[in-house]
C-alpha cells in the first residue's frame, strides 16, 4: 500500500502535468533555472539539520542583509535584545521553499536582493515602527515540494511554541502581525491555530498567493481561512496553479484577476523554472511596494469581468493599507514592472 508521501507526489505529478500541458516553452533557461530545477536534488542546506530544533528566527533592524539568529527553543531572549522594541508592533514573515530565503543563495539566487526575504525586510526597514522577525525553516524547506508539504503542520506547531513564549513575556499581541509567501501562509495559519487555543488571537494573518497544490482541497493541513485570525486578507496573483484558486480570506484581492500571467511575466515559460514562478512572486512584490507607501486601490466586485465593465462599487486598499472590515472579493489592475501600483486608476 502506498504511504502517505508516495500518494502526494502522485497529485503533485498529475498537478504539473497538466500544468505542462497548458503551456509552451521559452527558451533559454536563465541560469537561475537551472540552480531552481538543481536545488530539487538536494534534501537540506549546508550546515542545517532536518530537525525541528534547527528552525530559526531571525530579527533584522539595520538592512535586509544582515541579521541576528534566534534558535526557536532559545527565543525568549529575542525579548532581551536592546534593539527590540516592544512599544512597536512586530511583524514576523514566513518564506516559502527555500529559494525565498537569504540565508541560502546558492539555492537558486545569486543576489540576496532576489529573494522575498530580502525584498520584504528592506520594504519594512523604509516604513519603520516595527520589530521585523522572519521564519527561517529552511532546514525543512529545502529539497522538493512534497517534502516541505509534510512539514507544514509541525513547523507551524513549534514556531506556535516560540511565540508563546514571547507573548508570555510580554510581546504585545495586539501589535502581531504573521505575512506568508506560498507555503509559507499555511504555516502561518497553523501557528495562528496553536496560539488561538491557547488564548491568543492574532489580529492579522496575511497570505500572499497561498499555495495551492496539496491544500486545496487540504490533504494533511487545512489551508489558511477566515477562522485563523481576527482579520485573514489574501493576495492571489496565481489563483489555480501554484496559488490558491479560490477565495479563502476574510477579504481576497485579486490583480489582474488573480491568475498567470501577471503583467509583465513571460507568457510561456518552462515549468518549475524562476520565468515559471513569476506569477506566483508578484504577490510578495506587490506587498513590499504597499508598505513602501505603493497605493494599490481595488474595487469591490463579485467577478473579474464586471470590474472590468465599471459594475462594482466600494474602494478599498490592497496590501499593508487593507483595513479589517473589508469583506469579500476585491479587484484591480496593476503596472507591468516595478512601480506597480496604480493608484486610483488600478480600479478604474
Amino acid at each position: 500500500m502506498w504511504g502517505v508521501k508516495s500518494k502526494i507526489y502522485c497529485l503533485f505529478t498529475v498537478f504539473l502535468v497538466a500544468a505542462n500541458g497548458q503551456m509552451k516553452f521559452a527558451f533559454p533557461l536563465s541560469k537561475d533555472s537551472f540552480r531552481q530545477i538543481q536545488r530539487a536534488l538536494i534534501s537540506v542546506p549546508k550546515g542545517r539539520k532536518t530537525e525541528l530544533s534547527d528552525i530559526r528566527i531571525n530579527f533584522y533592524s539595520t538592512n535586509e542583509i544582515d541579521s541576528k539568529l534566534y534558535k526557536i527553543g532559545k527565543i525568549s531572549s529575542l525579548l532581551s535584545d536592546p534593539v527590540f522594541d516592544l512599544q512597536k508592533r512586530t511583524m514576523v514573515y514566513i518564506h516559502g521553499l527555500v529559494h525565498y530565503c537569504v540565508s541560502y543563495p546558492m539555492a537558486y539566487v545569486e543576489k540576496a536582493s532576489d529573494s522575498s526575504v530580502a525584498r520584504v525586510v528592506k520594504a519594512y526597514l523604509a516604513h519603520g515602527g516595527f520589530n521585523i522577525l522572519v521564519l527561517d525553516w529552511a532546514n525543512l524547506a529545502f529539497g522538493d515540494y512534497i517534502s516541505a508539504l509534510l512539514n507544514v503542520k509541525p513547523v507551524g506547531n513549534e514556531a506556535g511554541k516560540g511565540l508563546l513564549k514571547l507573548l508570555k513575556q510580554g510581546l504585545n499581541i495586539e501589535g502581531l502581525h504573521i505575512v506568508g509567501h506560498s507555503m509559507g501562509a499555511h504555516v502561518g495559519a497553523v501557528i495562528a491555530r496553536y496560539l488561538k487555543i491557547r488564548g491568543y488571537t492574532i489580529p492579522r494573518l496575511t497570505g500572499l498567493d497561498a499555495a495551492h497544490p496539496g491544500f486545496y482541497p487540504p490533504i494533511l493541513t487545512a489551508p489558511i481561512n477566515p477562522k485563523d485570525a481576527d482579520f485573514v486578507d489574501i493576495i492571489h496573483t496565481d489563483g489555480g496553479w501554484f496559488g490558491a484558486p479560490d477565495r479563502t480570506g476574510h477579504v481576497d484581492f485579486w490583480p489582474n484577476d488573480g491568475t498567470a500571467k501577471q503583467p509583465g511575466c513571460l507568457p510561456f515559460t518552462l515549468p518549475l523554472t524562476v520565468e515559471n514562478f513569476c506569477s506566483h512572486w508578484r504577490s510578495w512584490l506587490y506587498w513590499a511596494e504597499s508598505v513602501e507607501g505603493g497605493e494599490f486601490v481595488a474595487r469591490k466586485c463579485d467577478n473579474y469581468d464586471d470590474f472590468l465593465r465599471g459594475k462594482c462599487s466600494g474602494n478599498g486598499y490592497m496590501g499593508l493599507a487593507a483595513t479589517p472590515n473589508m469583506r469579500g472579493n476585491y479587484y484591480l489592475r496593476t503596472a507591468t514592472r516595478e512601480p506597480f501600483a496604480l493608484g486610483e486608476k488600478g480600479a478604474l
